[in-house]
């Protein structure tokens, strides 16, 4: 069978169930690996730190570190599995934290439905900017989703229907308790890293990976990578919707700073951090990232020009990630111990 056939025949013959079944395999496969076991263990971790330290300014921090893993990650399905580099991604974040603070002071509609609704909105707007920008490549393209990312906050700054600079706030809560909120977000991040660690698996990330190693390679194997860059876009999205839905409701307010390219740097620095195409790597690259945020606070905007230092370096001399190195070595002291 040919590329093109395995492609084009190979998947379908497949039914849903076996795809699903394959890719629960895969990630039952996955978490019997180092970093699938040292990511397992985080997650406990981090249910019980709210639980033991019950502090609201922790438990906040973890909140806001938790949103930012699932906007990490969807960036990196895009620019890590995909390698379609966006430096517009705070698009769909701040699209859907728009829409969903509208829907949920104006209207009243239950919270996670306007979360759905809003990240729904994001992947049509995945859809309105894949479409042009796709026919850009390389740096044109990371510069083409800015351009968007930079009218949206020219038009939102100026636009007295959605609240001009002052945005929308004032929501009402979804919760009482922080604790809630925070199992709620947690959730959230869970099954974000699931299905995209899912995708990433699957048929459909072995794919977009192809696209991502050899687009023309990918052109001739009769893969219409045009299609499936745009399902990138739009699944991105949708998550990077998740991720701004559930900001604007736990910070009860949206404004047109989250247009800003500083929210998508944010998203590439994270994942840079962690690890890009790792997808698990996006989760730990977040939590470090508004660690190091908290510690750098007093410093300013002295704080961006750390973090921008901390992405040339990994560019530079760390292709896989700051994390890579770290785990490799706690991997060998782990075999070590155990006599491996």
């Amino acid at each position: 069978m040919t590329v093109t056939e395995s492609f084009q025949k190979g998947i379908p013959k497949k039914s849903m169930m076996n795809l699903l079944r394959d890719a629960i395999n895969d990630l039952q496969n996955w978490l019997k690996t180092f970093r699938g076991g040292l990511t397992l263990f985080c997650m406990a971790l981090l249910i019980v730190v709210p639980l033991v330290w019950r502090n609201d300014y922790v438990t906040g921090i973890l909140i806001t570190a938790m949103i930012f893993a699932i906007f990490a990650a969807s960036w990196d399905l895009l620019a890590g599995i995909t390698g379609q580099v966006s430096f517009g991604h705070s698009v769909f974040f701040g699209i859907a934290g728009y829409v969903t603070a509208a829907l949920f002071k104006n209207l009243g509609l239950n919270w996670f439905l306007c979360i759905i609704i809003g990240a729904l909105i994001a992947v049509l707007t995945g859809l309105i900017v894949g479409i042009p920008c796709l026919r850009l490549k390389g740096p044109y393209l990371a510069l083409g989703t800015q351009a968007f990312a930079l009218i949206l906050f020219n038009l939102f700054m100026t636009g007295e229907l959605l609240g001009g600079t002052e945005g929308i706030s004032g929501l009402p809560a979804i919760v009482n308790k922080d604790i809630v909120k925070f199992f709620i977000i947690f959730g959230f991040m869970i099954g974000t890293f699931i299905i995209l660690l899912l995708i990433s698996k699957s048929n459909l990330g072995t794919i977009l990976k192809s696209i991502r190693d050899d687009e023309t390679g990918a052109d001739a194997a009769g893969i219409n990578t045009t299609r499936y860059k745009l399902i990138a876009f739009m699944i991105s999205g949708f998550f990077a919707g998740i991720a701004g839905s559930l900001f604007a409701l736990s910070n009860r307010s949206v404004n047109p700073s989250v247009y800003q390219p500083l929210y998508s740097f944010y998203a590439i620095i994270m994942a840079s951090i962690g690890g890009i195409s790792t997808i698990s790597g996006s989760l730990i690259g977040a939590f470090l990232f508004v660690l190091l945020a908290e510690l750098f606070r007093p410093l300013g905007e002295l704080s961006i020009l750390i973090f921008s230092i901390i992405l040339i370096v990994v560019i530079r001399f760390a292709e896989h990630g700051l994390l890579h190195p770290a785990l490799e070595r706690i991997k060998e002291f782990y075999d070590k111990l155990m006599g491996r």
